[in-house]
């Protein structure tokens, strides 16, 4: 047996020890979350944009002019 043979089939084995059943729980909990990702995407990206809006709120008027006014003196 070659090298790379004896090799793979080190790496494999304890690879070949999961059932298969598991592996294909796995598989559907990996879909049903990228499932679940596609149809809330909208309503995920509206949650993420309002948390950053509360870590990091927009300024008002006023503050945007005091800044524009402050960086061009």
């Amino acid at each position: 047996m070659s090298t790379f043979a004896t090799a793979l089939y080190a790496v494999s084995a304890p690879v070949l020890d999961i059932p298969f059943i598991t592996v294909v729980q796995v598989l559907l909990a990996l879909v049903a979350v990228g499932a679940f990702v596609l149809v809330f995407k909208p309503l995920l990206i509206g949650i993420v944009r309002a948390l950053v809006l509360v870590v990091r709120p927009k300024l008002s008027r006023e503050q945007r002019l005091a800044r524009e006014l402050a960086t061009r003196a």
